[in-house]
């Protein structure tokens, strides 16, 4: 049986691990997350979906916001555990994210949604709408730009993309393109749009 395409992800993620979170913490979240910044809560219940090797989870945690940390490859769990001992550390992905519960004020979903084929990102939003407290946020990137070898990119088309979020009752609260941070995803032409969404409040 072959493996489903995010099974082959994750499990190149896990060969590298080790070279991949050095390649992260060389980034600073206060960079990857300057064009979004001003439209995060404070003293939030944050979920980060896709958390790596811990760097924004660490940071979150660091200025008082409480944070679970949802991250499928092994050798990242426990990276976060080590550094960032006060967030809550699940074993998950989307679209089921199955051991998640609660609710959260802000959901940051940051260089995860290429990795999804076109029927998991629908559904994906659903489940994230859902753990969403109204007036919650949705952070979310989009890549664009070639794959890295054994990690399959989607090509995303935002529009679809806020369109997707819309029938989950997500609204866009802002759209707003980003140069990559990383030294290889800049020499290989990568760029992302951030869209920031915000569930309705209840009538």
């Amino acid at each position: 049986m072959s493996r489903a395409p995010e099974d082959t992800v994750i499990a190149t993620y896990e060969a590298h691990a080790e070279e991949l979170r050095s390649r992260y913490d060389q980034v600073a979240t206060e960079d990857v997350l300057s064009p979004v910044f001003d439209l995060m809560p404070t003293q939030a219940n944050i979920l980060e979906v896709g958390a790596g090797s811990g760097r924004d989870t660490c940071w979150l945690a660091d200025r008082g916001h409480a944070v679970t940390a949802v991250e499928p490859v092994a050798a990242f769990r426990e990276a976060i555990v080590a550094r960032a001992p006060n967030a809550t550390v699940v074993d998950a992905r989307l679209p089921c994210l199955a051991a998640v519960t609660g609710s959260f004020d802000l959901i940051l979903v940051n260089a995860v949604w290429h990795h999804l084929p076109e029927t998991s990102r629908k559904s994906s939003f659903a489940r994230l709408a859902k753990l969403l407290q109204p007036g919650g946020r949705l952070f979310l990137s989009l890549r664009h730009g070639p794959a890295a070898p054994g990690q399959p990119v989607h090509i995303l088309n935002p529009d679809a993309e806020i369109l997707q979020a819309k029938a989950g009752r997500l609204r866009l609260l802002r759209r707003v393109a980003a140069p990559s941070r990383q030294k290889v995803n800049i020499a290989a032409g990568v760029t992302w749009i951030w869209l920031v969404f915000e569930k309705e409040r209840l009538k």
